[in-house]
């Protein structure tokens, strides 16, 4: 259940055709209301939220009764009523097959107060109950999220706060009733999902069942290409799943691991998860394995792969037609560390802008020219760069020094123009071309780890 939540009168203009249910937000636009009468064909809910619930109504209760009485005569409309208003008025002279009972809480999470809120609710049989809490950490999701399953009526539950935007992505499987929408530019809350996301995500809309998996990271998840990528291929191929962004904190790892595996709905329907860093070798040690990994396939057996590896074995493959000899690999991650086990048989040489990790890299790779300053006259016949620089616009050579190379490996890719492939032209593989050959690899074992789950 999707509620797209209208806020201004323009945003009635161009109703997606998927579209079931609206909110009209006539706190926020009082103009609304000469719009019922084209909205006869949708399932609306009539909001007119206090101020200490979120909302920029001043209506008293008894003027708020008035207004919601004066439409009942149009049955297609529902209303949205603060459950606090129950404690100050008895018969609120509505039906109640016709009201959705709300409370909107900014305060610190109180299971308490919840389950007295959920009482006070059940108490008069609503149409449905929606339950809004301010969560501050993933636990306070976890708790949210326990508590409001032990009813046995559905409630549409909503998370504000740092994990908002994943609980209101993953809100079928953690068992609420639906969840709200907006149009990009329009968000009331942090992490409210506006229309240009849910439309990127095949089935999402829909009560259906589907797998679902995504990218796993910081706040880049969001821009990453692979939303598109792999969404428009399940979209194209009538493949019932998604690929989310999943914005996770490194200290929440492991409880959001405990999460799925805790929750049936969401393991059961989980087929794998895309890996940035640190998460490239932090979440295959939370399951006992050895070996940095980008892609963590899941099931009742954990099984990680390492798609990079594939890329570079590709790219590798492409430069055996040209004459290469010497390598300079910028950078001291675990790319760059992948990036000398495959070049191995090449003359290597390494450097990064970390003094400290160069020095680690000097440990670990005893046999391996590292240098610390770029000398202007030294020449490579191959450079790859593992770093994140050129991902903003900036130039690589003016900020290492370094600008004698013949081909580049360039793995950051961006919105922006990459200084760096104009200086180099043909000889240049991009890091959206690296990102191509490892994703080929995620989308095949994607798949293979959906359809088993389908058997």
């Amino acid at each position: 259940m999707l509620i797209y939540s209208i806020s201004q009168a323009e945003d009635l203009k161009e109703i997606p055709v998927w579209v079931e249910w609206l909110e009209l937000r006539l706190d926020l636009c009082a103009e609304l209301l000469n719009h019922l009468d084209s909205l006869t064909n949708y399932k609306v809910i009539i909001t007119d939220r206090w101020i200490e619930e979120g909302g920029k109504s001043s209506r008293t209760i008894s003027e708020k009764l008035l207004l919601f009485k004066s439409l009942l005569s149009l049955p297609n409309l529902a209303f949205d009523l603060e459950i606090a208003m129950l404690e100050e008025v008895g018969d609120l002279g509505i039906d109640f097959q016709r009201v959705i009972l709300s409370n909107h809480s900014f305060a610190p999470f109180s299971a308490s107060l919840i389950q007295q809120r959920i009482k006070q609710a059940q108490h008069h049989k609503p149409f449905f109950i929606k339950l809004a809490q301010k969560c501050d950490s993933l636990q306070e999701l976890i708790e949210f999220y326990n508590l409001i399953n032990t009813y046995p009526q559905p409630i549409l539950s909503v998370v504000m706060g740092r994990y908002s935007k994943l609980q209101r992505l993953l809100h079928q499987q953690l068992g609420s009733l639906g969840t709200y929408i907006v149009r990009a530019g329009k968000e009331t809350v942090q992490g409210q999902l506006t229309l240009a996301e849910v439309e990127k995500f095949p089935h999402f809309g829909n009560n259906q069942k589907f797998q679902w998996g995504g990218l796993i990271g910081g706040e880049q998840v969001d821009s990453s290409i692979g939303i598109d990528y792999y969404n428009i291929h399940f979209r194209e191929n009538n493949i019932p799943a998604v690929y989310l962004p999943l914005h996770i904190e490194e200290e929440d790892i492991a409880l959001f691991f405990k999460l799925i595996e805790n929750n049936r709905e969401l393991n059961s329907t989980c087929y794998g998860f895309s890996l940035t860093m640190p998460f490239k070798a932090t979440i295959p040690r939370l399951f006992s394995h050895s070996q940095i990994s980008n892609l963590l396939i899941w099931g009742e057996e954990k099984r990680f792969y390492n798609s990079d590896r594939d890329a570079f074995m590709a790219i590798k493959q492409k430069l055996q037609q040209f004459p290469i000899d010497n390598i300079l690999i910028y950078g001291s991650g675990s790319m760059a560390r992948l990036a000398i086990e495959v070049f191995q048989d090449y003359k290597i040489t390494l450097t990064a802008r970390s003094k400290t990790k160069l020095a680690e890299l000097r440990k670990e790779y005893e046999l391996r020219e590292i240098i610390d300053q770029i000398s202007p006259s030294l020449y490579f016949d191959l450079m790859i760069n593992c770093s994140s620089l050129g991902m903003n616009g900036e130039s690589f050579s003016e900020e290492t020094g370094i600008n004698k190379f013949k081909y580049v490996i360039d793995l950051p890719y961006s919105q922006v123009e990459i200084p760096l492939q104009l200086e180099v032209g043909e000889k240049y593989i991009s890091g959206r071309e690296f990102w191509r050959y490892q994703s080929e690899k995620q989308l095949q074992l994607f798949k293979e780890s959906i359809e088993n789950d389908k058997e």
